[in-house]
């Protein structure tokens, strides 16, 4: 593995070195690393325990359930409540810091 000893010096698991990860990072194009990179360093240990904490057993909504979440949105909307658009691609920016 041309990235191995790099790796190494990092303090990687032997796992981690043989899973194949570092190759396929390396296949990513350099805009892809940046925002890999960036991902990472702005993931704390809270947000990590909260993706361990997601429930894999939850189904899918109903059609049922799925029009009534949008009933609901635009009588949220008629009612003047809710985020305008450039309120929510702010939010999005602001957690998404790629989308900048």
């Amino acid at each position: 593995m041309a990235c191995e000893p790099a790796a190494m010096a990092y303090g990687m698991s032997a796992d981690l070195r043989n899973s194949g990860l570092l190759n396929e990072i390396q296949n990513l194009s350099r805009e892809d690393k940046y925002c890999l990179v960036r991902y990472l360093y702005d993931t704390d240990e809270i947000g990590v325990s909260n993706f361990e904490d997601l429930n894999d057993n939850q189904q899918p909504y109903t059609m049922e359930e799925l029009n009534a979440r949008i009933d609901e949105a635009e009588e949220e909307i008629e009612r003047g409540e809710g985020k305008s658009f450039d309120e929510m691609m702010a939010g999005f920016r602001k957690e998404l810091l790629w989308l900048k």
